[in-house]
């Protein structure tokens, strides 16, 4: 097979990591790609934005099967432009995708799945959100309606930090300035990320996840994209894994099927685990980014193979494996992240793996002179599987020491 990966980041780099051990595959395709997946994936100069620059890519290469990485491919509808040219994608219809690309679509399927999800009320877009809540009583939750790159989401202590945010909204600094705003009780409990693959009927569960998405230690600073995860949850138990998908998955699948937008690909449920009940925070669409990078550090499993299954709708013939073993993800970025930073930074001592312990590259690229540098604001992802999250934590920490760049920061409390 022929297959092509949508992306250019550090999860983009694990699938790869992946799919490179396949031999069912022939040629391996990612782009745009990074200094790191284009060591392991073909790459070429390719309009990633143009859904027919893709098509046609793919008819050229003879490309099998092609693995949107990040929610905005699926948003543009790329599985449909494919799919209807006879390419099979991995990754939900336009769509299906709006999952994660509208927060409110996401609340009325809850509403007619009967899902559990926090009280909300809707705004038509950040002025009229702003003069509404000003009485309310905080904290609140705010939300865009439309994708903002993980950055989208406020928890709200106070008004004024409430009026910080919308105001970057309206400003266009952060996600889309027309986009409606959905304003939500805070809910009170632990939040954990459960993966599912659903064919379209059926579910799998792949993994599960812990996130820190604020930029600083003991979670404070700006949401980012996220600077680290751990994997499994504490939350993750037989218990729970049928809890989650008898609760959440089926109901949306259902939901789904009914509005005749059947789902294909992975259904991430954000979750809030309170004393009394577990409620959804949001879907998405495609694995994580860092969450990805751990889970593909415990799968035991072919990604092509539950590919495939998903898109053949056989997902009931095969077996996910999943080591038992604990793993860890920490991002390294550049200084200013999730605002402004620099890039060109040299980076060295980055092959010094082994093992349990990887190196994913999320924003690099190689220079005239072909010396690695930076090439974004998440730059390194460093990961180390071992039996307990404590170990794996030593050695991510341990491996980061041996990175030389005069640029990077990283919190220091990813598995606390």
């Amino acid at each position: 097979m022929n297959v092509l990966v949508l992306g250019k980041g550090g999860r983009e780099h694990s699938l790869c990591y992946n799919l490179k051990k396949s031999k069912k595959i022939s040629n391996l395709w990612c782009m745009p790609g990074n200094a790191g997946i284009n060591r392991i994936a073909k790459f070429s100069n390719l309009n990633t934005d143009d859904n027919q620059s893709i098509l046609d890519f793919c008819i050229k290469k003879k490309i099998n099967l092609v693995i949107p990485g990040s929610e905005e491919f699926l948003a543009k509808g790329v599985g449909d432009y494919l799919r209807l040219n006879g390419i099979k994608v991995f990754g939900p219809s336009k769509k299906s995708a709006l999952l994660e690309s509208s927060k409110i679509f996401t609340k009325q399927i809850c509403k007619l799945g009967n899902i559990n999800t926090a009280k909300w009320e809707v705004f038509k877009n950040s002025k009229i959100a702003l003069k509404k809540i000003r009485n309310l009583n905080f904290p609140i939750v705010i939300k865009l309606d439309k994708l903002a790159a993980g950055k989208g989401v406020l928890v709200a202590k106070s008004f004024e930090d409430a009026k910080s945010f919308l105001k970057k909204v309206e400003q266009g600094k952060i996600g889309d300035s027309n986009s409606k705003i959905i304003v939500e009780k805070k809910l009170t409990g632990k939040e954990a990320s459960f993966f599912y693959v659903v064919d379209g009927n059926s579910s799998k569960f792949i993994g599960s996840a812990q996130d820190y998405k604020r930029v600083g230690e003991n979670n404070t600073g700006l949401n980012t994209g996220g600077m680290g995860c751990i994997s499994p949850s504490s939350y993750e138990n037989e218990k729970n894994i049928k809890l989650i998908n008898k609760k959440f998955i089926e109901p949306t699948i259902k939901a789904m099927n009914f509005l005749g937008y059947p789902f294909k690909g992975i259904l991430y449920a954000g979750l809030m685990f309170t004393k009394s009940d577990v409620f959804l925070i949001e879907y998405n669409i495609r694995l994580g980014d860092p969450e990805c990078q751990a889970l593909i550090a415990r799968l035991a499993s072919n990604f092509l193979d539950i590919c495939i299954a998903t898109e053949e709708q056989k997902l009931k013939d095969i077996q996910i494996k999943i080591s038992a073993k604990k793993s860890i993800c920490i991002v390294m970025a550049s200084k200013g992240y999730p605002e402004s930073y620099k890039s060109g930074f040299s980076i060295k001592g980055i092959d010094k793996v082994n093992g349990n312990n990887m190196v994913f590259h999320a924003g690099t690229k190689l220079n005239k002179n072909k010396e690695l540098v930076t090439n974004g604001g998440r730059v390194l992802n460093i990961i180390s599987k071992q039996q307990t999250v404590e170990k794996a934590k030593a050695e991510a920490y341990k491996l980061i020491t041996s990175i030389k760049c005069s640029n990077l920061f990283y919190r220091k409390d990813i598995g606390d």
